[in-house]
């Protein structure tokens, strides 16, 4: 588009020229650049009004030498004129515009940080929901569906048999060493009855869990040997008797458990856990570790969400020392 004196007052926002003087003109020039600078829109995603900054922008120093020349008495409106640059503006994508000046815009922006944080300019603070939680009576059915109570009978009795009978055998060989297996026994049964207790592999911290899965495993374990060795002997008496622990730990299942699992569940309705919040600080409608992360990113390798907000971000937070 050619450019008229009518565009080059309008693009330089001159109101009355015969109040504006040559020596005035580099100043001007510096603040329409500014005015104009696409940056300042980018963040609007609106390709028009990008578009109209970028034209306007590109046209600010021909605007400024056919107003220089007016001044001068050089030339006279509505009459052809020469520019001093004949190249051709090319317009460029808003989105290529602000990756080109990203370098300066970061560069600025981390000047500017430290300051804007202890002015806390356009500051405020969010709670950030960063987990929205589960509800509990979906953890008692996952836990009642997991069986981890029906183990822990099946591992307590199995192991009270065993490591009993391995405390006689100790405390008769030497009563210290009786102790010490007998602190084992002692521990596998507190682990059988953790076992059994709703959700404790929720609320127990992990590392009292892994002891408690570990010697209800050991439980366990003496179980699996105890049915091969049943089934191998082919006496349905004999694997009958095993599996009496297993018959016992289904019966307490749905007897007694089921019916508390099922109570607690309307007990507790809907009540939520997990939930996580955090307080997040923001600046100018973005969050601090955001605005961090756009500051330090290679240009080159931003989408162009990244740009426009980092774009959007300068415009509002550029002049920070002259408002603060």
């Amino acid at each position: 588009m050619d450019l008229t004196f009518d565009k080059a007052i309008e693009i330089l926002e001159i109101t009355d020229i015969s109040k504006i003087s040559q020596d005035e003109m580099p100043q001007l020039e510096k603040r329409m650049k500014k005015r104009w600078h696409p940056d300042k829109v980018a963040h609007l995603n609106d390709p028009e009004i990008t578009k109209e900054y970028t034209i306007n922008f590109q046209q600010i120093e021909a605007a400024c030498q056919m107003v220089k020349s007016y001044l001068s008495g050089t030339y006279q409106a509505g009459e052809p004129f020469i520019f001093t640059d004949k190249k051709q503006k090319v317009y460029e994508e808003p989105e290529e515009i602000i990756r080109k000046n990203a370098p300066d815009i970061q560069s600025e922006l981390k000047g500017l940080w430290d300051f804007i944080k202890e002015k806390k300019y356009k500051w405020y603070v969010k709670e950030i929901l960063l987990s929205d939680g589960f509800k509990l009576k979906n953890l008692l059915h996952e836990d009642f569906k997991e069986d981890i109570a029906m183990l822990s009978i099946v591992s307590f009795f199995y192991g009270i048999i065993i490591l009993g009978i391995l405390t006689a055998i100790a405390g008769a060989i030497h009563p210290f060493l009786g102790t010490i297996v007998g602190i084992i026994w002692l521990l596998q049964a507190i682990s059988c009855f953790l076992g059994l207790a709703p959700l404790s592999r929720f609320w127990l911290p992990e590392s009292v869990t892994d002891v408690m899965l570990k010697f209800i495993n050991f439980g366990l374990s003496i179980y699996n040997w105890a049915e091969d060795q049943a089934q191998g002997a082919n006496n349905v008496w004999v694997l009958l008797l095993v599996r009496l622990p297993v018959l016992f730990a289904k019966l307490v299942k749905y007897v007694v458990l089921f019916p508390l699992y099922e109570l607690a569940k309307i007990f507790i309705g809907d009540k939520l856990v997990g939930v996580v919040k955090q307080n997040v600080n923001y600046y100018a409608d973005m969050a601090d570790w955001y605005i961090e992360e756009l500051m330090t990113k290679n240009p080159n390798e931003m989408d162009g969400e990244e740009l426009f907000h980092l774009s959007y971000i300068y415009s509002e937070l550029g002049d920070v020392k002259a408002k603060c």
